[in-house]
């Protein structure tokens, strides 16, 4: 269970597609001979020879190369960020008003709870969880490891109504949110199956 960067993936593909209409829109100007009002040298026909000089000036290459880097940067940082990685909630505010205490707990330790409460459910050989959310409005992520031979349905009730309502009860709130991940624990000499539940 854990969250990618769809959001990151999305922002970077518009800003890309933004540049490359840019880019594209001038080029269509260029061709279509708009642009020879603007400057006689962006005519159609006309000499590409400033364009050729400017490229064989001695710092044109340093030029090419930060850019280059600029972009591998830009490249690198959007490789990073696809990576998956858990997202847990920051520590939960347990009490409204801080005159009478403050009790905070951290999403880990709830998280590990429902954990250890999904193990001992029937068919059920390890579970992992993630908390996010606020205290108002929690959110569960849990991935269970269930046996090939278990009923998945009765796993999935079991989950929905007894883990699922533990945690809700613990924390104080209705969860806002459940996703279950079934996988399948099967022998050695079969691979691994999950089917995802919302």
């Amino acid at each position: 269970m854990r969250r990618t960067a769809a959001a990151a993936n999305r922002t970077g593909l518009i800003i890309i597609g933004l540049i490359a209409l840019c880019l594209g829109l001038a080029v269509l100007a260029a061709g279509f001979g708009f642009t020879g009002s603007i400057d006689p040298a962006l005519e159609a026909g006309a000499d590409l020879g400033p364009v050729a000089s400017v490229l064989a000036l001695p710092y044109a290459a340093l030029i090419a190369v930060v850019a280059a880097l600029i972009f591998a940067i830009i490249g690198f940082r959007w490789l990073s960020v696809q990576i998956p990685r858990k997202d847990f909630a920051k520590p939960f505010r347990m009490q409204a008003d801080a005159r009478t205490g403050l009790t905070t707990v951290h999403a880990e330790v709830i998280a590990e709870a429902v954990a250890a409460d999904l193990e001992t459910t029937d068919g059920v050989s390890d579970a992992q969880v993630i908390l996010r959310g606020t205290a108002r409005r929690p959110e569960l992520l849990i991935h269970v490891d269930a046996d090939e031979r278990a009923d998945i349905d009765a796993v999935i009730a079991e989950v929905a109504e007894r883990a699922a309502g533990n945690a809700s009860v613990a924390l104080g709130a209705p969860l806002s949110a459940v996703a279950l991940e079934v996988g399948i624990a099967r022998t050695r000499s079969r691979r691994q199956r999950s089917v995802s539940v919302q």
